[in-house]
């Protein structure tokens, strides 16, 4: 079963709000963790749910093209958050992550879509060749099938105990 772009992201962001968390609840057991503090982490991690939870408010419709451009249509909106977040770096980070990544994801479906489109081509070309190949087997069948009817002809001789008369 394939995954659906925006499928993906939330994913990513959930998964990334989940490893959050984690990382607060170990802070709060006196755990030393690099990085950014309890606090930011925990605000990093509503920043994903907040991130998660815009790309789920996009109606899942089965058509790619559309939910694409939906979502491609949030990197503003991204963008905004991530500028009103410029006194903590961190959540910043996520606001403009998750444009960068949606763009990442955007450039990855057109290469496919593109890579599918010289894949069709190819395949057409590849066709093209084996009907051109078909043919050429087909006319050498025929030939064959002369060449063949020329060693029955043969037969006659090299097995004169099968001559129609009965003779040797």
């Amino acid at each position: 079963m394939s995954t659906t772009a925006r499928e993906y992201l939330v994913h990513r962001f959930q998964s990334d709000a989940a490893v959050l968390r984690e990382r607060v609840a170990l802070m709060a057991r006196g755990t030393k963790v690099p990085g950014p503090d309890a606090a930011t982490s925990g605000r990093m991690a509503d920043a994903c749910d907040e991130v998660a939870a815009m790309l789920l408010a996009i109606a899942g419709n089965g058509h790619a093209d559309a939910e694409l451009d939906a979502i491609m249509a949030l990197v503003p909106l991204l963008e905004h958050r991530a500028a009103e977040q410029s006194a903590v770096p961190a959540v910043r980070s996520v606001y403009a992550g998750a444009a960068t990544r949606i763009r990442e994801v955007r450039s990855a479906e057109a290469q496919s879509s593109q890579a599918e489109g010289n894949a069709t081509e190819e395949l057409d070309d590849a066709e093209a060749v084996d009907e051109d190949v078909d043919e050429d087997m087909d006319e050498a069948d025929l030939a064959d099938d002369d060449v063949d009817d020329d060693d029955f002809a043969d037969d006659d001789v090299l097995f004169p105990d099968d001559r129609a008369d009965g003779t040797p």
